[in-house]
């Protein structure tokens, strides 16, 4: 499966990810987390953002997305809905769920940013995730250990 110059497919993903927490924020069940440090901040912005621009706009020689081998396709489908409905059911028990629930809302985007980087060999996307992950679970630790990190 080859997509073009815009991965429609993965908009709608980020479509669904930004609508699911704009949901939580307007029902006040989203917190806003900083961390102390201005860094990781920064660092977790240019992560989630460029892990959202970059699923759905490939920066690669070819400029279109595709997947080498159909097995590919086939995880990166099942990860996709796996991990959104997931992740749309964490934030139903976000309140009760302890601090565990909160971990695995940190974790369940960086694990589908992640696997799209993998699966469709988009090393860029693969990187970003890979420091959102980091500084979003830095934030959610220090937010939830009463500021010590």
């Amino acid at each position: 499966m080859r997509f073009g110059w815009i991965n429609a497919v993965n908009a709608a993903v980020v479509v669904f990810l930004i609508a699911v927490n704009l949901i939580c924020a307007r029902k006040g069940i989203a917190d806003s987390w900083k961390s102390r440090f201005a860094a990781v901040n920064v660092f977790e912005q240019i992560g989630r953002y460029g892990c959202m621009a970059l699923m759905i706009l490939p920066l690669t020689a070819s400029l279109e997305f595709g997947f080498p081998a159909e097995w590919r396709m086939l995880a990166w489908l099942i990860l996709t809905v796996l991990l959104l409905s997931v992740y749309a059911v964490l934030w139903t028990r976000r309140r009760r769920g302890g601090k565990a629930v909160l971990y695995a809302l940190a974790i369940v985007p960086v694990c589908l940013f992640l696997a799209n980087g993998v699966l469709l060999g988009h090393w860029a996307l693969a990187a970003c995730a890979v420091l959102f992950g980091v500084c979003h679970v830095m934030i959610v630790y220090e937010n939830n250990h009463d500021g010590i990190a």
